[in-house]
C-alpha cells in the first residue's frame, strides 16, 4: 500500500521540465521535511477521536486545513494513506514528494480533475486504504471547506476524522493559505476533532448541514491545537 500511486491522473504537462527534475525536486523536498521533523516535538490532543473511528480496525478519511500540511506530512508519513493532490503544474513535484515518504497520491481537485478525483478517491477508500484531504486546497478559499471531501466520504463509507495543525512562532508565507512552515526544534500540535460520518445516499443538494458541521470541527480543532500552545 506504502507508495500506491494512481497515475490516471496525471498533472498538467511538464512543459519545459524533464520528469528526472520533478523526481529529484520530490526527493529533495522529503529529505528536507524528514530533517525539519525529526527536530520537531509534535503533541497530539483529542487521539481518542481516531480510535473511535478506527473502532474495530476501520479505515478513515483524514481532513484537515492546507495551512497544517508540512507538519501533517511528516506526522503522518509512511502510513499508506491515499491523498488528493492538484493537478496544478506545483502538483508534479508535490506528487513526487509525499510519494518519496510513503504515501500514494490521486492526482485531480475542485477546479481539474475533481469529479474524476472524487471519485477515484472514494473507490480507494472503499477498497481498504486510509485517505487525506486538504479541505480548502488547492486554491481556497482559506479556512472554508469545500463538499468533495464529503462526497469522497459519503461514496467510500469512511468515518471523516478531522484535525488542526498549531506551531509555535511559524513561518507563514504570505500565499493564499498563509502555510506554516514550523522553526526546527520547536513544538507543534495536531488536535483531533470528533468524527463525522456522511450517508451514502445523501444528495450533493443535501450536503451543506455536513459540510457546515465539518467547518465547525475544524474551526474548533484548530482552537484547540493553538490554545495547547499558548498554556505551555
Amino acid at each position: 500500500m506504502i507508495g500506491k500511486t494512481d497515475r490516471a491522473g496525471k498533472g498538467l504537462p511538464m512543459t519545459g521540465i524533464d520528469g528526472s527534475v520533478y523526481t529529484l525536486i520530490g526527493k529533495l523536498s522529503a529529505g528536507t521535511i524528514g530533517l525539519l521533523g525529526r527536530t520537531l516535538s509534535i503533541r497530539r490532543i483529542g487521539a481518542e477521536h481516531l480510535e473511535q473511528a478506527r473502532e474495530g480496525g476501520g479505515k478513515v478519511l483524514y481532513a484537515f486545513w492546507h495551512e497544517g500540511l508540512l507538519v501533517a506530512t511528516y506526522a503522518f508519513r509512511r502510513q499508506g494513506i491515499r491523498v488528493l493532490v492538484s493537478q496544478h503544474r506545483d502538483g508534479e513535484w508535490i506528487a513526487r514528494a509525499i510519494e518519496c515518504m510513503g504515501y500514494g497520491t490521486i492526482r485531480g481537485s475542485s477546479t481539474r480533475g475533481g469529479t474524476r478525483a472524487l471519485f477515484r478517491m472514494a473507490a480507494a477508500g472503499a477498497a481498504g486504504d486510509d485517505l487525506g484531504v486538504t479541505v480548502d486546497g488547492p486554491r481556497g478559499p482559506r479556512l472554508e471547506v469545500k463538499p468533495g471531501t464529503l462526497i469522497i466520504a459519503g461514496r467510500s463509507g469512511l468515518p471523516i476524522v478531522p484535525f488542526a495543525v498549531a506551531s509555535r512562532k511559524p513561518w507563514e508565507l504570505s500565499s493564499w493559505d498563509r502555510f506554516m512552515i514550523p522553526r526546527p526544534f520547536s513544538t507543534a500540535a495536531i488536535a483531533f476533532g470528533e468524527p463525522l460520518e456522511v450517508p451514502g445516499d445523501a444528495p450533493i443538494e443535501r450536503l451543506e448541514p455536513y459540510r457546515t458541521e465539518l467547518q465547525r470541527r475544524l474551526l474548533e480543532a484548530r482552537e484547540i491545537a493553538g490554545q495547547s500552545l499558548d498554556a505551555s
